[in-house]
């Protein structure tokens, strides 16, 4: 209690919205034990990767990093984890979402702590439906008819993250998997294959930007619209439609309270299937930290169920033990799509490459729309490059 125990971590959300909230949950802990002092570093979630890999290149680990998803199979593979289930204790880890740990892993290492879960649906107008005349939206065709109808008098449907990044690869993933797609599987064999070079990608990939460039029920510059930017849309009263994380439910009342109320969720509408990935996020603390059981401690606290409850409430980043899920605050018509959707919720696959697939598919719908480049092309880009990646990845 006595020794000074200084903890470094890169945060991504002390770059975004929720950086008061974080900042004070560290101001608390703090107060309550001086002896340690809580350094909050800025990295934003798309490049935060890259970085940690420089910083492993250069032997200058944090003691905690904000684990992006599509990163977990390469940290797996840089053995820089620890075991968060040993250090977390048998005890404590009883008090999670069953599911929340399980989309945390990669070949049964729990690759962070888990602070919150966000999962994945369509987060639409409630009142705009009412009035355009539809019950629910269901399927793709729902979605699209419905985009259609909220385009109008200077408004657009759909607020498309189009940019070629995580922000935009992640929710395109969600789109083709409706469709029936999976990126990349194992056989029954254990060999790595893949969908993306299949029909029903191509038709996921042709409906996805179609919304843009045929039926125009998008803003301008899609490619060029993060998830800051389609947000922002929704906020303002300029879209309809957005498919996202919880936690954008947070981002948009809290740019508009106007709106509270006014949004609902539903599951990622289905062509062939409902899909959603429920993101565990949350801490990895790193094999270079010298006080690991004083980090767990307070990754513990923050998920504590008075600083759960008011952090997701504020934030939309629903809490991860299994107490704060059912809790009455999150019961309503904007989260309880979110809720529901996790019964159709797929884990990523442990492929050593995942990132690389997620840029192939961001570039084919991104050089579709910014690029005016056929689909047919895109699809011949989509089967070279996964011939490769699968290649060089086989076990």
């Amino acid at each position: 209690d006595e020794e000074q125990i200084e903890l470094t971590i890169l945060s991504t959300l002390i770059t975004e919205t929720e950086a008061p909230l974080e900042q004070a949950m560290a101001d608390a802990y703090m107060e309550q034990h001086p002896n340690v002092k809580i350094t909050l570093v800025g990295q934003p979630v798309n490049d935060m990767p890259q970085k940690i890999v420089a910083l492993n290149t250069s032997g200058d680990l944090p003691d905690a990093f904000f684990m992006p998803t599509e990163f977990m199979s390469q940290a797996y593979d840089m053995g820089i984890i620890v075991d968060h289930e040993e250090l977390l204790g048998e005890e404590y880890m009883s008090t999670l979402n069953e599911q929340a740990v399980e989309f945390g892993k990669i070949n049964g290492q729990l690759m962070m702590v888990p602070w919150h879960i966000i999962p994945q649906g369509l987060i639409y107008r409630s009142d705009w439906l009412e009035e355009a005349g539809f019950d629910t939206i269901e399927t793709m065709d729902d979605f699209r008819e419905v985009a259609k109808a909220f385009t109008k008098d200077g408004h657009w449907g759909f607020s498309m993250v189009g940019t070629q990044n995580g922000s935009g690869e992640t929710r395109f993933v969600q789109y083709a998997r409706a469709f029936g797609v999976n990126e990349v599987y194992q056989d029954d064999s254990g060999k790595w294959v893949t969908d993306l070079t299949e029909n029903k990608y191509r038709e996921a990939l042709q409906s996805f930007t179609d919304l843009a460039l045929k039926d125009e029920v998008v803003p301008p510059g899609a490619t060029e619209t993060g998830y800051p930017e389609a947000s922002s849309y929704f906020a303002q009263e300029q879209t309809g439609l957005m498919i996202s994380g919880s936690n954008a439910i947070g981002a948009i009342i809290s740019a508009n309270p106007d709106l509270d109320g006014k949004i609902a969720s539903v599951p990622i509408p289905a062509d062939e299937r409902h899909v959603t990935a429920v993101q565990t996020s949350g801490y990895a603390i790193t094999t270079a930290c010298e006080h690991p059981e004083v980090l767990a401690a307070y990754l513990k606290f923050m998920t504590d169920e008075e600083n759960a409850i008011d952090f997701a409430l504020q934030s939309g980043r629903l809490p991860v033990t299994k107490a704060g899920l059912e809790n009455e605050a999150f019961k309503t018509p904007a989260y309880q799509g979110f809720i529901d959707s996790i019964q159709y919720s797929i884990p990523q696959p442990a492929f050593p490459a995942y990132t690389e697939v997620l840029d192939v598919m961001g570039e084919s719908y991104n050089t579709i729309i910014g690029n005016g480049v056929s689909v047919d092309d895109a699809m011949e880009q989509v089967k070279t490059r996964m011939e490769t990646i699968l290649a060089e990845n086989q076990e």
